[in-house]
């Protein structure tokens, strides 16, 4: 039986975690990591500790560890703005995925016009694209922000004194001053970002123009590489695929498969964690995805969390089932591992190797 602590709500399990951020020897990565991870063990479906190992990570040097949390921090708590920042500035610097950052920043800006760390990113990216005139708008748009934080700081210290009253004017002034700067960056916000889109859709553009073979027949000839063996080839064939289609969680999930068997275990994750992000929905990326987690990463609280989630929508599923069997045994709880190999031998009587495991048990 599992013993496991599971919070009544969510709510407490945010609290929890606001608790320990106050305790915590942020000085540290290492240390602050494993307090996080101990954490999480309890409260497994918190987004913004994930977010904070992806920060820790990084600064440690993880970076495949830093990408796999804020993808899940980005999974369970979507909307949130600075997990969408950390994970496409993420994109942007360690990945060069310019347009997913594109993408990303510019719907977030959409709903927080006034985000100074979104301005500064957007700066960056925007003359990466050569937007040359938009990193401007953005640019004057981030100074007037500040020269406002900075106006609103002196009003407070001089409210501090009786003789410093709004009488002066000088509030008033500055909102004027600032609302007249900052009318047309804001007005035309929309179309600034929709500029930078545009530049986004010609590349797009620009690439389907090249001749190139359908999506499909890349992947038929890719299917008809590996049937040969020539997985060298077929590696080719699938990146050719990815670049023209980079959604594409099917071509994703046989790179999975191919790097997994070259020993590219970065390379491997990188892909199994895209296919499950853009087809959560297929059960063989998440197995082929927890089967990396725990056979090759010692990541066993991430495949156990894939492989319970499978089990409660498919209770009759042999391979999560044995999985699940296997990590038991291997954690010596021999009770939950004979009661999972046991439900693969009722619903397949005929299955040897179940039988051959449950009396090694």
């Amino acid at each position: 039986m599992s013993y496991q602590i599971v919070p009544a709500t969510l709510y407490e399990a945010q609290n929890a975690y606001r608790r320990l951020q106050c305790q915590m020897n942020m000085g540290d990565p290492a240390t602050t990591i494993v307090e996080i991870k101990t954490f999480l063990k309890m409260y497994p479906e918190v987004a913004l500790p994930y977010n904070d190992l992806g920060v820790l990570y990084s600064r440690v040097g993880e970076k495949l560890l830093s990408l796999a949390c804020y993808e899940k921090a980005n999974r369970i708590q979507p909307g949130n703005p600075s997990i969408i920042k950390n994970l496409a500035e993420f994109y942007f610097v360690e990945l060069g995925w310019v347009d997913d950052a594109i993408m990303m920043l510019t719907q977030l800006l959409n709903s927080f016009p006034d985000d100074t760390d979104l301005l500064r990113l957007m700066v960056d990216i925007s003359r990466r694209v050569g937007r040359e005139q938009e990193a401007q708008l953005f640019s004057q748009r981030l100074s007037e922000l500040e020269q406002k934080d900075s106006a609103i700081t002196d009003v407070h210290v001089c409210d501090v004194s009786p003789a410093a009253s709004p009488v002066s004017g000088r509030p008033d002034v500055a909102r004027e001053e600032t609302t007249t700067e900052s009318a047309p960056v804001t007005d035309n916000l929309e179309d600034i970002l929709a500029r930078i889109r545009q530049t986004l859709s010609q590349e797009t553009t620009d690439v389907a123009r090249q001749p190139s073979l359908a999506a499909d027949e890349l992947y038929r000839r890719a299917q008809e590489q590996l049937s040969a063996r020539d997985d060298d080839q077929a590696l080719l064939t699938l990146e050719q695929l990815v670049t023209q289609e980079p959604d594409n969680a099917l071509a994703h999930n046989d790179l999975g498969v191919l790097h997994t068997r070259r020993g590219d275990l970065e390379q491997a994750l990188l892909h199994h964690e895209t296919a499950v992000r853009n087809n959560p929905a297929n059960t063989t990326f998440q197995k082929n995805l927890a089967a990396l987690y725990y056979s090759c990463l010692g990541r066993t609280d991430e495949a156990i969390t894939i492989y319970t989630r499978l089990l409660r929508e498919y209770p009759d599923d042999v391979e999560v089932l044995t999985a699940l069997a296997i990590i038991s045994a291997a954690n010596r709880l021999g009770e939950q591992a004979r009661l999972f190999i046991g439900r693969v031998i009722e619903l397949e009587p005929w299955n040897t190797e179940a039988r051959n495991f449950l009396a090694g048990l």
